[in-house]
């Protein structure tokens, strides 16, 4: 993804995730937070240790002592980012619900949570020459880790016959695919949550039983 034109060439040093009255959230959550900010709207090398401290309201002295360096802060925004997406679909994809449920849910919390996070969307959708192959790695692990649990929820559908029968893996990656250009692509003038129904209903009626492959509905009497 390229910088925004538009985005103006310093993102203010002022704490970025000032926290209300009474939030219990830590030190390292508000330097995590702010330092995703920075990163996600400036060029690597423009974000200095001094800016994240100065924009999570913490001494310098006391940044270093979560974070050894500017790359290790980096990766460790990547890694708890990627992290708290796992952590989502735990949280809230019911193991007793039916498949179909389950896989509905997954695409509309996908779309959700990226519409909530967009910052850590921009960041994951640039590219970092620096930090290439400690970057690469923690993305692909991640990924790897989405394929699985897609697939997993597309292989039980088909076994059960709650989807009709196919290529489990490209019908994970239709989905997966389908995700990240609706993100990253798709300019959206209506609620969030319409789009993250419409397209799981997409989805779902593409693996429905009930749908041959020239998109007519099968008669349940031939």
């Amino acid at each position: 993804m390229k910088r925004d034109h538009e985005t103006p060439e310093r993102i203010s040093a002022a704490p970025l995730s000032a926290s209300p009255p009474g939030s219990r959230i830590s030190k390292r959550e508000r330097i995590l937070g702010c330092g995703l900010r920075l990163f996600a709207y400036e060029p690597y090398q423009a974000v200095t240790m001094d800016r994240v401290a100065e924009a999570a309201g913490v001494a310098k002295g006391t940044l270093y002592l979560y974070f050894q360096s500017k790359e290790d802060l980096y990766l460790e925004i990547l890694s708890d980012g990627l992290e708290t997406i796992a952590r989502a679909y735990a949280s809230t994809v019911n193991p007793n619900s039916p498949v179909k449920e389950r896989l509905r849910r997954a695409i509309a919390l996908s779309i959700q949570f990226y519409n909530e996070r967009r910052d850590l969307l921009r960041l994951l959708a640039t590219e970092e020459p620096r930090m290439a192959q400690a970057r690469n790695r923690l993305i692909q692990d991640w990924r790897d880790r989405g394929v699985r649990f897609f697939t997993a929820l597309v292989e039980e559908g088909m076994r059960t016959g709650a989807f009709r029968t196919g290529d489990p893996a490209l019908a994970t990656h239709a989905i997966l695919g389908g995700l990240r250009s609706v993100m990253l692509q798709y300019e959206a003038r209506r609620p969030i949550e319409e789009v993250a129904t419409e397209f799981s209903r997409m989805m779902l009626q593409a693996l429905s039983p009930d749908i041959h492959c020239n998109g007519r509905r099968r008669n349940s009497h031939s």
